[in-house]
């Protein structure tokens, strides 16, 4: 579909006709996220006929396909839902025929994916994000706006814990190297990403200790990090351990605790001269943020989001393969990137 129509389609209305790669729990968040600020589904696209039929049923969606390009003709954009290892081979044949991507966390398995599909999106030029929504969440402008202001003092540490207690299922996304599964790929990429908000920047430094599965994934990961200012961080992820799902920065003046920190409605500051907080309820379930987003670029005809760009996914790749080298873990994926 050439980029023109996208624009003109979305320019001269309030909604946008979405296509969805995958049927699994996230699938359903985006699409309750895209209804309820008035987006339509307009397709869904899966491997399994007979799962995308009853996904399309349970949920009243048109079309179901399991031609990744029948997108091209329906939609104004797709969002990728499928596991972290299908995000490059999905998303590259897309941005190839102008369909413009919104592509689930993390945007790809390794850096190497993740220039691949920049490059095909820079040399295509059709729109591609990284659905890292916790950057969107309107809290964090008055989390960062207490910052500047001095409300904390300067920071020195920002702790953030993403850990539950999963059931082993071999073949299941979080369990499976074939999937790219482990922790830090899954959540603790939003420990990384709390932590770069704060600091606006990615690590100087870091140690890595981590649990790893008998099939060689993360299981329990803990991160000590020092920032070019000084500032510190210590992250931990599991889907073997209930570590909880708090975020706090603290400050030599004063500390902002984050309940829930990934989907934040609400944070709360206090320190010696002031306590306060700030809620900002969702208006749907959070995803609406991103989605908003990918609307205002393509009707502004960016390629490009400035709230989650390209650089910032490519040093985000980049640090989880540092931090995957030194704890050990290796993906099929990266051997193949390696021989590609």
């Amino acid at each position: 579909m050439p980029q023109i129509d996208i624009f003109f389609l979305v320019g001269n209305a309030e909604w946008m006709r979405w296509g969805i790669v995958g049927h699994g729990s996230i699938a359903k968040t985006f699409m309750e996220a895209a209804r309820g600020i008035g987006h339509s589904i307009e397709m869904v696209v899966g491997r399994d006929s007979g799962r995308i039929e009853d996904f399309c049923s349970s949920y009243d969606v048109p079309e179901g396909s399991t031609d990744l390009l029948s997108l091209v003709s329906a939609v104004d954009a797709a969002y990728i839902a499928v596991p972290h290892s299908e995000h490059c081979s999905s998303t590259v044949p897309l941005l190839e025929a102008s369909v413009p991507v919104l592509c689930e966390k993390p945007l790809a398995v390794n850096e190497s994916e993740v220039s691949k599909m920049i490059r095909t999106a820079e040399s295509t030029q059709t729109f591609l994000m990284e659905a890292m929504w916790t950057r969107h969440l309107p809290v964090y402008e008055k989390v960062l706006s207490w910052i500047n202001e001095g409300k904390i003092g300067e920071v020195v540490l920002v702790e953030a814990s993403f850990g539950f207690n999963a059931p082993y299922v071999p073949e299941s996304r979080l369990w499976n190297p074939d999937l790219a599964g482990g922790s830090l790929l899954d959540v603790g990429i939003y420990t990384l990403t709390l932590a770069d908000l704060i600091y606006g920047s990615p690590p100087e430094e870091f140690s890595a200790k981590a649990d790893l599965s008998s099939k060689g994934i993360d299981t329990h990961l803990g991160i000590v990090a020092k920032y070019p200012n000084g500032g510190l961080a210590r992250l931990g992820s599991a889907i073997n351990a209930a570590l909880g799902f708090s975020g706090r920065v603290i400050g030599s003046e004063g500390m902002i605790e984050i309940p829930f920190f990934w989907q934040a409605e609400k944070a709360v500051l206090t320190s010696n001269s002031l306590s306060e907080d700030i809620s900002i309820p969702h208006d749907v379930n959070g995803f609406e943020y991103q989605i908003r987003e990918v609307q205002r670029c393509l009707e502004s005809g960016a390629v490009e989001s400035d709230v989650v760009p390209w650089s910032w996914s490519l040093s985000m790749s980049r640090l989880m393969d540092e931090i995957r080298s030194e704890i050990g873990v290796i993906y099929p994926a990266d051997k193949e990137s390696e021989n590609g």
